[in-house]
This record gives structure tokens, sequence and C-alpha cells, in this order.
């Protein structure tokens, strides 16, 4: 059937899905599907200068109905002399019964990927048609999904390539009848329990009164809202980009808000992805965005391994337990140091005071992070940093992004906390201070040497 050959060879051409040369592993079930591109494919070999090999997945899931199939493609690929790589994974064993669906397809696509490695292959073509990329957004649509679940699956993604993606089952069982093509029949695919059977066999037919041309109808959304998802996820990179350093995620709350609440959510969950490699649910999401619109501090834990927090002027996605140690020293006035949360200019006869000249140019000062065994010292007794904070309330995720000022081995300064008294008799090194994420704790006045 000439349509279909030209479909494939439209969807070829119009999605790059493969160069000429290409070595092609064809995932071969059996059924009317890939067994049309199988067929299709060897036609257009020597036009396209293919390798072709085939992948079966047996799933051990229908018993003597799933060998039955294995037998078939075994018999058919060496009926059209196409070499054949055989998976064979028992996903009753592996699920125990739950999520059978999502447990198959996750170990299908492994097998696939490790099959295409053994075969030394570019890439697999997937038998999915324009009627199952139709079921897919119906279902997609059943469960609430943006704009990923709305376009459904892509013509081409990685490794994997669907050349049927223009043609309709339809289209398909015509093009078996009319070449006398031999397939096998899933029994499953009529059981209603399934939601997708039911969305095909009940679903998909009423929405065909309506519209007997639904697939071109869903093919034409579908392609709107790729381009759509590819303007968004230009502008979403650019702007977790712009705040990802290290794996680390801190963007201005103020110009988060100034994003559109969509983007905006797109920002928060591929900076979380980005950090975590993790998704982030639409209800953490919800959570994030509502946080900033409210004052005060505020920490998350939505997964185990990433924290997110957020302060008056900051939003931060973290790697839990990662953060590394700052350490600068300061030889010359004067010198600026950037830490994490605050920005620090030394100057000389200016600024509060928190060192004569003379020991500095003696042993310099340092803006470190906070160390275990620091201790503060006040008149007539010493503290502990961990147990002042403690007793100031001083949030803990951000007591390792504080800086300490040291001079020979004694903490003198903590922008805001902490200030051991120095009257000035001579010149002496200042220190003035910004804060680059100011929280809205604020801390008692009692900051002096007491």
């Amino acid at each position: 059937m000439e349509n279909v050959q030209s479909k494939v060879k439209e969807a070829i051409a119009r999605f790059s899905l493969f160069p000429e040369n290409s070595k092609l592993l064809v995932a071969l079930s059996g059924g009317p599907d890939s067994v049309t591109l199988l067929h299709i494919l060897l036609s257009l070999k020597e036009e396209l200068f293919l390798t072709l090999g085939a992948v079966h997945v047996n799933h051990m899931l229908r018993g003597e109905e799933s060998d039955r199939d294995e037998t078939f493609v075994r018999e058919l690929c060496r009926k059209w002399d196409v070499p054949l790589i055989v998976k064979r994974v028992n996903i009753p064993e592996i699920s125990q019964g739950k999520n059978v669906e999502a447990v198959a397809r996750r170990e299908r696509y492994r097998l696939f990927r490790e099959a295409l490695k053994e075969w030394n292959g570019d890439f697999v073509a997937l038998g999915h048609t324009a009627s199952d990329l139709t079921e897919t957004v119906l279902l997609n649509l059943t469960k609430g999904s943006g704009i990923k679940g709305l376009r459904g699956f892509l013509p081409k993604r990685e490794v994997f390539v669907r050349p049927l993606f223009l043609v309709t089952r339809e289209e398909v069982e015509a093009y078996v009848e009319e070449n006398s093509l031999p397939f096998v029949v899933d029994s499953s695919n009529l059981k209603t329990e399934y939601d997708r059977n039911l969305i095909r066999l009940e679903v998909v037919p009423i929405l065909k009164k309506i519209n007997p041309a639904l697939e071109k109808a869903v093919l034409r959304e579908t392609e709107l809202l790729r381009e759509l998802e590819n303007f968004v996820e230009s502008e979403v990179s650019s702007v977790v980009s712009r705040y990802l350093k290290e794996k680390s995620f801190c963007a201005p709350i103020r110009e988060l808000k100034e994003l559109h609440p969509y983007l905006l959510s797109e920002v928060l969950r591929e900076a979380y992805r980005r950090v975590s490699g993790r998704e982030l649910p639409y209800r953490s999401v919800v959570e994030l965005r509502e946080s900033l619109e409210r004052e005060g501090l505020k920490k998350f834990s939505f997964h185990s391994g990433t924290v997110v927090y957020k302060t008056q002027e900051l939003l931060c996605i973290e790697p839990e337990g990662e953060m590394k140690e700052f350490y600068r020293e300061v030889r010359e006035l004067p010198e600026t140091v950037d830490t994490p949360l605050y920005r620090l200019k030394f100057l000389l006869n200016a600024g509060t005071p928190v060192a004569p000249l003379s020991s500095f140019r003696d042993a310099g000062i340092i803006v470190r992070s906070r160390r275990p065994g620091d201790r503060l010292e006040f008149k007539g007794f010493s503290k502990s940093l961990k147990k002042f904070l403690i007793e100031k309330r001083f949030p803990a995720h951000l007591r390792d992004l504080l800086p300490v000022v040291e001079l020979n081995g004694e903490v003198i300064f903590i922008p805001e906390l902490y200030w051991k008294a120095f009257k000035p008799t001579e010149s002496f090194v200042g220190v003035e201070f910004e804060p680059k994420s100011r929280s809205s704790y604020r801390p008692g006045k009692d900051r002096e040497e007491s």
C-alpha cells in the first residue's frame, strides 16, 4: 500500500528520524503494527541504505501465548532473513502483580537499549502509530497532565524512533490485508480492565462519530504543542542556567515572581530535576510558588538528598549535606569577599572596627565557613558558636552559609550576629557588609562582647 510507505518516508524526513546508512533494530512484538513496520523498512532498505535487525521481548505475562508470540517472531525473521535478538523477562515475578504495565514498559525499554548496544546499532524503531498517539493523549488527559502529557510521545526521543507516527491503525490493517502479512494477536488487548484498552475500544469510537479524522486532528494539535514545548523549554533553560552553579540553584525571589506563573512552575521543576535528578510533584510546585508570596524563612524536603529553602531574597535548591566550605585570606585593603549570604568589604579606617592594622599586617584576616569547635568570647565567659546559633534560633539550613571572620585563630565578627568589641586607638581594619540574602530573622541587639 503505497500510501502507508509514503507516510513512513514523510515521517523519516520531516522528523529526521535517522540518516542513511543507519543500523535499525525493529522492536518486533509480532502484532500487525510491528510486522508492518518491519515489512516497510525492508522495502526501503536499499533506498535508504539501512542495516536492519529485530528485537523481541517475551514478558512471560501470558503463558503459552507469550511463547507462541516468540516462536512466531523467530519464524518470521528466519523467513525474511532478519537478524533477531530475543530477550526474556519475568514481569509477574518482578512486579509481584503491582503496576504490571509500568514495570513491563520499564523493563522492555531497558532490554531494547541492551539489545541495541549488543548489536552495535544506532536506533530502535518502535511500531507506535497515530492511533496509539491519540490513545496516549486521551489517557494523559484523563489523569491530568501538562504540555508533555497532552503532546503525547515524540516521533523521536534519544535512540527511539517511530516511523509509523503519521500512520493510523486502519491504514496498518489495510496494509496487512493487501500484502497478506502474517501476525499474532495479543489477547490482553481486548481486556477493558486496562485503561488504554478501554479508551481504544470504547472511547475512541464515540469520538470518531464526532470527527472521523480524529487521529489527523490529534496529530495537528500535538505538533502545535511540541512547538510550544520547545519554546517553553528554551525559556526555562535560559532562566535555570543563569542561576545554576555546580549542582546548586539559587535565584532571587524578586526575579522569580516576575515570571509568568506557568513559566515559573516549569523553572522550579527543571531546576529541581537538574539538582536532584528527580521530578517535583505538582503539589510541591504549588507549595513552592505559594511560599514565594510569603515573608520569612522556609525549608522544604521533598525527597531525601535534596533540600529546598527560601530566605527573604533567595530560593535555593541544593544537594543535602554537600555544602562546600569556603575560605578566603584577606591580605590587602580594600578587599571585597563574596560569601553565600553576605558580601563583606574590608577597609582601612572605615566601617565597623574589627582589628588593629598592625595585627592585620602580621597575620591577615580569614573569612571562612564555621567549623566544629568555634567559640565566641564574651565578658567573663565563652560560648560555642553552635550553642550561640541555637539560642539565637538561627535557621539550621543557613548556618553553614554564615561567614565567620577570624583573626589569629579567634572569631571576631559574624555579620548581624556577633562582634568582638574593638575600640581602635590606632589605624584599624573595618568591615562593611551587604546581605545577599536578607532573611526575616533579626538577631537581638546584644551582638557585642557582653
